[in-house]
């Protein structure tokens, strides 16, 4: 019952991830994912950010980009230079967790900055022992960019213990008893 990646498993071996202290990468902000008008949000809210550091001559780089499955090696560089990556939903914020986004690109180091969703199971776990920061689809730049400003200022994000904590994967075995407060096995 462990949620489990497919398109970068060849990139998460510790010898390929050499972790970048958070701090140091080059990305603020990575998101991939077929860019539906809904998620047209996230390419506007890149621009706003960049431009406003741009105001303030602070060379940023964010990437919000479709991308193909064979460009999985952009993918995995991508992720591990970044401080923070997106999950915005495709359709509706009405929908499930998008536990494969959050699989995929956990084990690179990245803070999850996402947007809520209707799938409320497990919620609290993500946020303490896997630092997801939720929020809704508006204000999810300006999450990302406070996430940031903690990250450069050095009070926050210090070190990835979020990391071995998705590389054992999501067990849902240990946590929808916690939830429910019954045995499902």
């Amino acid at each position: 019952m462990t949620q489990h990646h497919s398109r970068l498993v060849s990139f998460e071996d510790p010898e390929v991830i050499d972790m970048i202290s958070l701090h140091e990468r080059s990305y603020d902000m990575v998101f991939f994912g077929l860019i539906t008008k809904r998620r047209q949000a996230l390419i506007v809210g890149s621009e706003t950010y960049l431009r406003k550091k741009e105001e303030l001559s602070d060379n940023r780089t964010n990437l919000v980009t479709q991308v193909r499955p064979a460009k999985s090696s952009l993918m995995a560089n991508a992720y591990k230079n970044s401080k923070v990556c997106l999950v915005g939903h495709s359709y509706s914020d009405v929908s499930g967790g998008e536990y494969h986004r959050l699989s995929e690109f956990a084990k690179f180091g990245c803070i999850p900055v996402m947007e809520e969703f209707a799938d409320i199971i497990g919620i609290e776990r993500y946020e303490q022992c896997g630092r997801v920061v939720f929020s809704k689809l508006d204000k999810l730049f300006e999450v990302a960019a406070n996430v940031i400003d903690l990250i450069d200022q050095g009070s926050y994000y210090k070190d990835f213990s979020h990391v071995n904590w998705w590389k054992t994967g999501i067990k849902w075995e240990h946590i929808l008893p916690s939830v429910f407060g019954v045995s499902v096995m």
